[in-house]
Parts: structure tokens; C-alpha cells; sequence
């Protein structure tokens, strides 16, 4: 696949590298339900943005930046469907591998390091990884979310359910007893 974030070595001057990419979320092969683990993760909104600073020192490079985006997601207390904005952090360190460390015996201790093999560096699996671990198990549409009654339904961020506790005659559930 070639993708923006499959960068040249070659392009790549010695020192600092800034590279910034504005990506819709097809271009990078991303799907709805992109997490399977998580089901509540819906659909990216919008534009995603990834920011890169590349030092390259030799055959060494340092890849920090972020990839910026805004998802879809579905409380998992109240089921309703909310925005938010993920600003991810990315980090990593990539070793070229070149044909002299090969030929001098230095060909395992490059792969053991996270070497590189080619003319390219492919970011994308690393800009996925950050999408996928930033997404909770349970997302909240805020921290003090209530939920739903278990047996009426009643959302109870909006309204006190009607429902009556067998444990506490005259207590309604979602309602705090005085």
C-alpha cells in the first residue's frame, strides 16, 4: 500500500525532519468499527492529523510527533453517542539496516533493534497502533455519568426512575434516599 506515511529514507535529510499530513481516515485504511475489540468505537469525524518530527543521526532515526483526530464513541453507561477529540502521542526508534552492518556480522543485532530493511519508512502501523490503544474499553460521555435504570431504562443523568428497590420499600432506584 502506498500511503503518505510510507516516507523515502532517501527525503529524509541528516538532523531534523518536520513532516505534517492532514489524512481522512480512508486514506489510511481505516474502516468504521475500525476497533473490533471495542465495539462502541463508531466512526472517525473528520480529518485526521498526524504531526512528525524525524531526527536522523546516521543510520538512526527518532520518530516522535501526534496524530490528532475526532471519534465517535458510545457511552457505555448511557448508550448515548458522543464526540471527542483524541490528540495521541507517537514515539519510536528505527535503526537502518544497510548492507555493510549485514556483511560485518551486524545483521541480527539490527533486527533485534527494530531495524529497517529498504528505502522506506512505514509510519502507518505505527500511527494505527496509537488510534487503536487510545480508544477505552468503556468510554464515558463524562466522568459522572449515571447510566440507565437495569429495569426501567430511565436515563438517569435526565430524569429519577420510578422504579421501587425490593431491598428499600419507598426508595426509587437512581435516586438517593434522604
Amino acid at each position: 500500500m502506498n500511503s503518505l506515511l510510507n516516507i523515502p529514507l532517501a527525503s529524509l535529510k541528516q538532523g531534523e525532519n518536520k513532516l505534517n499530513f492532514e489524512l481522512q481516515p480512508h486514506a489510511l485504511d481505516l474502516q468504521p468499527r475500525e476497533v473490533a475489540e471495542n465495539p462502541s468505537f463508531e466512526f472517525f469525524v473528520g480529518p485526521m492529523n498526524v504531526a512528525l518530527r524525524i531526527i536522523r543521526s546516521g543510520l538512526r532515526l527518532m520518530v516522535t510527533g501526534s496524530v490528532s483526530y475526532r471519534a465517535r464513541l458510545e457511552c457505555a453507561m448511557c448508550a448515548c453517542e458522543y464526540e471527542y477529540d483524541f490528540d495521541e502521542p507517537l514515539a519510536a526508534e528505527f535503526l537502518s539496516c544497510d548492507d555493510e552492518a549485514e556483511e560485518s556480522g551486524g545483521k541480527t543485532d539490527c533486527e533485534e533493534r527494530g531495524g529497517l530493511r529498504g528505502n522506506w519508512l512505514d509510519l502507518l502501523p505505527m500511527v494505527r497502533d496509537a488510534i487503536h490503544l487510545a480508544v477505552p474499553i468503556a468510554p464515558r460521555c463524562r466522568p459522572d455519568c449515571r447510566g440507565l435504570c437495569p429495569s426501567c431504562g430511565a436515563d438517569l443523568n435526565r430524569e429519577h426512575c420510578r422504579c421501587v428497590t425490593a431491598n428499600t420499600p419507598g426508595v426509587r432506584r437512581g435516586s438517593r434516599p434522604s
